[in-house]
């Protein structure tokens, strides 16, 4: 048996949209609700009584209310007693955990919806997070306690079938320079010599001169490696490319470079590619259709997949840019500063737009760990980040998540700042895959 009948006195969209992510998808379960008692008791599913009223059969989940609201207002998360052994948030004055609304808070975005201090790329930051002030921020918690629900429901019924999702690993790469000193054009390439030369960098003048007459590979075009290693790996591997117009934070090579084109095409190939909406998108919207229309011009192909260029977004304005411009599934969940789970979840999961209140087509990925965090936020060596992204692995591992890395070409170049960092990222792929392999054979 792998059927399930949720009682519920209300309906909303909220209520349907939350049931089908947690009991569908990450559960494997086929659910439907009710709002009528006697079909629910007649019922021959297995029961779950989402009410007050505790003389009706089945495992019982008190809600809190914020399902049956349309309205956006101010919500106070505090941290509750532990829930069958697990962190339980509590919304507002309410006594009883509602892993449904606490469920629905967390992947709903519904914090960065209320107002909130931008920084300096007008960003909600990490540390205003209920789960960076509750210290839960590195934990998968939609999904252990969806965990928890599948061992509550086998408890009352052992005969119970499911299948769960399995752990997941995928590599996500941003291209925002594809090169360091190559294809830059004459005033680039002359601008940057002389600040190389007021800063008295001769290392970097000499790597520089050595690239351009053809001695030494360009370190950011390391695409050979990265095949190499996806190819023996058998990782799959989605690409975010930046082909706006060059600004202030902005710099990829132009698309009308030839040698460009052809490395999205060989990427294309291969692999799937997004696009990487520029910095000035944000503040010209218009600008996020036309760099779509121009990539997938390149690649003769639809590209419906996108993440955000210095991972800006508004909610839920960005989102409903990206739907408008045919963009199905979106990577851009999660923060550069800190690790972990920005919608505290590890698996997909669709846009609920608070603003509509309704559920919509665009899928958003959530990545917990990106190459930047260790190295500068945390400051670690490449050995401690090895430790550090090893035990968020095993996390997702636990709860039979997805985990999504995010890195950039200019991160394995092994080039500056990011000299001995390409084992890093060799064996998180390497970890990733030998977890994936375990359960394969268990």
């Amino acid at each position: 048996m792998n059927h399930l009948i949720l009682y519920s006195p209300k309906s909303s969209e909220r209520l349907s949209f939350i049931t089908e992510l947690i009991f569908q998808q990450l559960l494997g379960f086929k659910i439907r609700l009710t709002n009528s008692v006697d079909d629910f008791q007649l019922s021959d599913a297995v029961r779950i009584n989402y009410s007050t009223n505790s003389d009706l059969p089945g495992c019982q989940v008190v809600p809190s209310g914020l399902l049956f609201e349309k309205e956006i207002r101010p919500v106070t998360a505090s941290l509750g007693k532990p829930w069958k052994g697990i962190p339980s948030i509590l919304l507002d004055d309410t006594k009883e955990f509602d892993v449904l609304s606490a469920s629905f808070y967390l992947v709903s975005r519904y914090e960065e919806y209320l107002p909130f201090e931008k920084d300096v790329h007008d960003r909600f930051t990490a540390e205003q997070s209920c789960l960076t002030r509750l210290d839960l921020l590195e934990r998968p918690l939609v999904n252990e306690w969806a965990n928890a629900l599948l061992v509550y429901l086998h408890s009352c019924h052992p005969e119970l079938e499911t299948s769960p999702r399995k752990f997941q690993f995928l590599s996500t790469i941003d291209i925002d320079q594809a090169w360091k000193y190559r294809n830059k054009g004459f005033l680039r390439t002359v601008g940057g010599l002389f600040r190389d030369v007021i800063k008295g960098d001769w290392l970097e003048i000499k790597e520089r001169f050595l690239v351009l007459i053809g001695k030494k590979e360009d370190p950011f075009f390391n695409f050979d490696w990265q095949d190499r290693l996806h190819k023996n790996s058998s990782t799959k591997v989605q690409y975010f490319i930046q082909v706006g117009s060059r600004g202030k934070f902005d710099k990829n090579t132009s698309l009308e470079n030839a040698e460009f084109q052809l490395l999205i095409k060989r990427l294309s190939n291969t692999h799937s590619i997004g696009i990487h909406p520029s910095y000035q998108s944000n503040y010209k919207p218009e600008l996020v259709r036309q760099e779509h229309h121009a990539l997938e011009n390149v690649i003769a192909d639809d590209v419906e997949v996108s993440r955000q260029h210095f991972l800006m977004h508004e909610m839920p304005q960005t989102y409903q840019r990206l739907l408008d411009s045919g963009i199905r599934e979106d990577h851009t969940m999660g923060y550069s500063t800190h690790l972990g789970f920005r919608a505290g979840i590890a698996a997909p999961f669709s846009f609920f737009d608070l603003t509509k209140n309704k559920m919509t087509k665009l899928v958003l990925i959530p990545f917990c760990c990106m190459d930047i965090t260790p190295l500068h936020y945390l400051e670690q060596s490449p050995k401690q980040a090895i430790e550090t992204i090893q035990s968020l692995l095993d996390k997702v591992h636990a709860v039979n998540g997805l985990f999504v890395s995010l890195w950039h070409n200019e991160s394995l170049s092994e080039s500056g700042r990011w000299a001995g960092w390409r084992v890093v990222y060799d064996q998180l792929v390497s970890s990733a895959i030998n977890l994936g392999n375990d359960d394969d054979h268990a």
